[in-house]
């Protein structure tokens, strides 16, 4: 008879055998949860440890339909799950601003001048399935508990300093800053007239007058300011230092975080020879931060799928002719562009027309210790490019879960 000790090492030796000698087509298969109808129906297949994240990110490529729906689908589950309510928004803080006031009052206009301010400017976020979701998010919000509600936080770099002169038009109307109000003449003027230069010495010179009384919502006027400050500023770093500010100022060592923002931002190591540090990263190794390992990225990746893209922005023989935006079916991770490695895999063990969600950092993963690889084809755009080479580095290093969207739709844009 084999003793206890010599039958444990036994059935060891079985089941580690048996996880070293998964394909990864058959790991994916046993990590997958569905999300092809717009919400996660089967939560059994998400792991607990998933939930005592701290900061969720959800990176998309923009323009593409279905990314929308994946983001409202999160957030509604780890808003039911774990009473996540803060959702920090690829946006500024203005607009910021009106997207609650929405969420709030239900007032359309609201919606319409962030939206107009994107669509002017030809980016892929001015589109109805993004609107959609924020009145989706709107009347969900109706369901729930008041202190429950999701509400929005803007971390990104100023877009338009005409919706920021709004802003402070807006606030300013409030009694606490009755004092103060003709202060911010010279900032307005320099928000109104687009003088970057302007607009950092006034927002300087009023955080002088200022910066001692942070109490009420002079603290909301304070951190706008320091973002004027900014403007100039390259947008990761913003990132990073509106994410610390807010940190401290909404005590979020207390909640849970959410962000869905554009892919390259969740990444949690370096990329293209370590001259790319994304915000995740920055976030991560923060030592102000405590969020070492406390932080979950992930990435969506694509098959079959079409992207709003403006057509001013693709070499001629990919343009839709006359039209603002090219309905570009070239953005996918099997080709022609870009080409991901193991997204056969990913392709074996899904249908048409899903989208599934993949644990990639579970017991027994080769994900662990397999290299992030993307090959790209020479019309590519060297800015467009990122190479995931940070010494030592694997996939789960830069994110644990992967969403892919097959046969997507492009985003529906709006116009100015």
């Amino acid at each position: 008879m084999k003793s206890p000790t010599k039958l444990l090492l036994l059935l060891f030796v079985l089941i580690t055998g048996n996880v070293c000698g998964q394909s990864p087509a058959d790991y994916l298969a046993s990590h997958a949860t569905d999300l092809s109808t717009g919400t996660i129906k089967d939560i059994s297949t998400i792991s607990p440890d998933f939930y005592t994240n701290h900061l969720f990110l959800v990176g998309e490529i923009h323009g593409i339909k279905r990314g929308q729906d994946v983001d409202f689908a999160l957030l509604t589950l780890l808003n039911k799950k774990i009473k996540l309510k803060t959702y920090i928004a690829e946006v500024d803080f203005a607009k910021a601003y009106f997207l609650n006031h929405y969420l709030a009052n239900g007032d359309e206009a609201l919606i319409d001048a962030v939206f107009k301010d994107w669509a002017e400017q030809d980016a892929q976020w001015a589109n109805t399935d993004f609107q959609d979701k924020i009145r989706k998010i709107r009347k969900y919000n109706l369901t729930i508990k008041a202190d429950q509600r999701i509400h929005f936080e803007g971390i990104d770099q100023i877009h338009n300093p005409l919706l920021v002169a709004r802003y402070f038009k807006e606030t300013l109307k409030d009694g606490q800053f009755k004092n103060s109000r003709l202060s911010f003449a010279p900032l307005l003027n320099a928000l109104e007239m687009k003088n970057d230069s302007l607009i950092i010495q006034s927002a300087a010179l009023l955080i002088g007058k200022l910066e001692n009384d942070d109490s009420g919502k002079m603290a909301e006027a304070l951190f706008a300011l320091k973002n004027c400050t900014l403007i100039k500023t390259s947008r990761e770093a913003v990132m990073h230092t509106n994410f610390k500010e807010l940190f401290v100022m909404r005590h979020w060592e207390n909640q849970k975080l959410y962000s869905f923002m554009g892919f390259g931002h969740i990444l949690q190591s370096k990329t293209n020879n370590d001259k790319s540090v994304f915000l995740a990263y920055r976030l991560e190794n923060d030592p102000s931060l405590p969020l070492k390992g406390k932080i979950v990225s992930i990435g969506m990746i694509y098959l079959d799928s079409k992207m709003s893209m403006p057509s001013a922005g693709l070499p001629a023989q990919f343009q839709d002719k006359g039209k603002r935006f090219t309905a570009f079916n070239q953005y996918n991770h099997d080709g022609p562009l870009i080409k991901l490695d193991g997204i056969a895999d990913f392709k074996e063990v899904t249908k048409e027309n899903s989208t599934t969600l993949f644990d990639l950092h579970a017991s027994g993963s080769p994900y662990f210790t397999q290299s992030f690889v993307i090959k790209y084809a020479e019309i590519m755009p060297a800015e467009q490019r990122l190479y995931f080479d940070e010494k030592g580095k694997y996939i789960t290093d830069y994110l644990q879960y992967v969403v892919l969207i097959r046969n997507s739709e492009e985003t529906n844009m709006l116009l100015p």
